[in-house]
């Protein structure tokens, strides 16, 4: 007699191992070993499963109202802002997106362009430009002079022109709405009330070579310089109000709080904000105590504050931030940037700040949109936040479409429009007309299962206006492709295209808005993108399978001994674990787990020590 002790060919658990040549097809292996199956009494079955498909999310919103089997995604608003870069997980928000450039989102239920912008002037300007709103006029501080404006327009000249101090440049100003207040790199400090005003020092002390800053903060002018933070008062030398200990450390910015006056200074790569209070009698400041530290390697640029909040610009991006019952700033999630933000403007539920560095650029074979980033401004939603209680919605906002390697450093709003400078080019502010083109892109989406789909039809609807909505779609992370360029007129509302049984287990869109060809000042407004799609099910399948437990069994002419009990305990495991094994039949492979037993004992073993009989498997490929 001869026993079955031969394990088949290494390794086993790879699939497309055979079965060894000299064992015929009524053997079987299950997880690495060989049985003698019965292939008389009809048992032996294979049969086809459907691998049925479903949404793995709780939100069923896009599913309701749809024939069976068909999937719906849908976005009919986008004011939450961009930044998620995943549409339908179970955590992502309903109204948010990944990005977008020249794209308005802030009304709820729409998205229109942005206004486009012009520069100001005919004047050139290099090297730092400020802009601030001053006594009904819009300021422009370069080099050593302010230019008084009191219109916005390409081809404006200014009002007049105020030269603070002959041959020494301006290093920074002071913007209280009321007066022209600046440092200039003489280390005096000017100031001057209207245009036809004479410029005066303000107080005759000279600061040190390191001074950094001035700022008006709850009526009091505070000024860095090198690691002193002082009072300057007027007609009079400043009053230092604190002097950091270490020598290195510079202070850059001051904004005011609710309760306090808050500054923002670093050393090497460690920044600190400071809270400083005024004295109860209103004579003074109290010295200055830490409010908030930023995470190592995030480097402060600037600060500011807008209806109870303090914004911290940094290298990495914006901070919102809230003063704790002691004054202490509270730092919410970074909205993050390319590059360093200066400045802060807040109007109305707003915030925006400087954006030096906006990636504009979309694969378009019209070129519609910039190669390189540009410069701009970005947007906050002080009424709308997302991942935490101190993250606003935001998106980029305005910007140029040719200036790079700029800073924007400063903004302002004037005559109800935006108005912001860049370094070595001049001043910006918001046009009447549209830009002539933006995209948003939507973010990932699945239908919350990574299975394949087939793509059924996608649809955008619009409000009755004029202009150009193009849909463009990504496969699988693959490059966008156009599938659709809807013409926007006064009486089509809306339109689908087909998607031609395209299969995909991921999709992300993207949305081309253009602006009116035969008037500038109008654009379309889209108010909702639908895609729909079926599930590829596919098709798995399910052995029974009798196995032929005995302690003699024939196979090949050949006479084999097993242990039975030994065999029926394998088996059971098989069964009772639930792990996947690697099921072989007829020299092919397949991965699959045990749903299913039966056990027939018919007579004892030979020894007595256990049953012998028909063990039937039942097992089910995992797809």
């Amino acid at each position: 007699m001869a026993q079955i002790t031969r394990q088949f060919d290494e390794p086993f658990s790879e699939r497309g191992t055979g079965l060894p040549s000299w064992f015929s097809p009524s053997v079987i292996g299950l997880d690495g070993r060989p049985y003698l199956i019965d292939t008389e009494n009809g048992n032996y079955q294979r049969r086809a499963v459907d691998v049925v498909q479903q949404r793995n999310t709780s939100d069923a919103r896009d599913v309701l109202l749809l024939p069976q089997d068909v999937w719906r995604q849908m976005q009919q608003s986008w004011h939450f802002g961009a930044g998620q870069s995943n549409l339908d997980r179970d955590n992502a928000l309903p109204y948010r997106y990944e990005d977008s450039f020249g794209i308005d989102p802030w009304t709820q239920w729409q998205i229109s362009l942005l206004p486009a912008t012009e520069k100001l002037g005919n004047a050139a300007y290099t090297g730092d430009v400020w802009v601030s709103a001053i006594g009904g006029y819009l300021c422009v501080f370069n080099g050593e002079t302010v230019d008084w404006y009191d219109e916005l327009a390409d081809n404006a000249t200014p009002t007049a022109t105020t030269t603070f101090s002959a041959g020494h440049d301006i290093l920074d100003i002071a913007d209280d709405g009321l007066v022209a207040t600046v440092l200039t790199d003489d280390r005096y400090i000017w100031y001057v009330e209207s245009p036809a005003g004479t410029p005066t020092k303000w107080a005759n002390h000279q600061y040190t070579t390191d001074v950094t800053f001035i700022a008006w903060e709850k009526d009091y002018l505070i000024v860095g310089d090198g690691n002193v933070l002082y009072n300057a008062l007027k007609a009079n030398n400043p009053t230092a109000i604190y002097t950091h200990p270490d020598t290195n450390f510079r202070w850059h910015s001051a904004a005011s709080g609710s309760q306090f006056i808050y500054a923002l200074g670093y050393v090497g790569d460690r920044t600190t904000i400071h809270k400083i209070g005024i004295k109860s009698d209103g004579t003074g400041l109290l010295p200055a105590i830490v409010a908030a530290n930023l995470p190592d390697g995030e480097i402060g640029t600037s600060i500011d504050s807008y209806l109870g909040y303090v914004f911290i610009g940094t290298n990495k991006g914006v901070r919102m931030a809230q003063a704790d019952g002691n004054g202490d700033l509270v730092l919410g999630a970074i909205l993050p940037t390319a590059a360093p933000v200066k400045c802060f403007e807040g109007q109305d539920r707003f915030v925006w700040y400087g954006n030096s560095s906006m990636d504009g650029s979309y694969s378009d074979a019209k070129n519609r949109f910039p190669a390189t980033s540009v410069c701009g401004l970005n947007r906050m939603d002080l009424t709308t936040f997302t991942v935490t209680a101190l993250t606003p919605a935001y998106a980029n906002d305005i910007c140029t479409l040719d200036e790079t390697g700029g800073t924007v450093q400063s903004v302002v709003t004037y005559d109800g429009k935006r108005v912001f400078s860049i370094t070595d080019s001049g001043v910006f502010f918001e046009s009447d007309d549209k830009v002539e083109s933006g995209w948003l892109k939507q973010g990932t989406m699945s239908f919350s299962v990574e299975d394949l789909k087939t793509g059924l039809y996608t649809q955008a609807k619009w409000l009755p206006l004029r202009g150009e909505i193009d849909l463009d779609i990504s496969y699988d992370s693959e490059d966008f492709i156009r599938v659709a360029e809807f013409d926007v007129v006064d009486t089509v509302r809306s339109d689908n295209v087909p998607l031609n049984g395209q299969q995909f287990t991921r999709l992300n869109a993207a949305y081309i808005l253009c602006r009116c060809p035969d008037l500038s000042t109008a654009g379309p407004t889209m108010t909702r993108w639908e895609v729909r799609s079926v599930p590829v099910k596919g098709k798995a399948s399910r052995w029974t399978i009798p196995v032929m437990n005995y302690d003699v069994v024939e196979i090949d002419n050949v006479i084999y001994n097993r242990d039975v009990l030994e065999e029926f305990q394998t088996l059971l495991d098989l069964c009772q674990s639930g792990r996947l094994f690697v099921l072989q039949e007829s020299a092919r492979s397949y991965v699959v787990h045990a749903k299913d037993f039966l056990w027939q004992p018919e007579k004892l073993s030979a020894n007595g020590r256990g049953w012998q009989g028909t063990f039937t498997i039942v097992v089910e490929e995992m797809v």
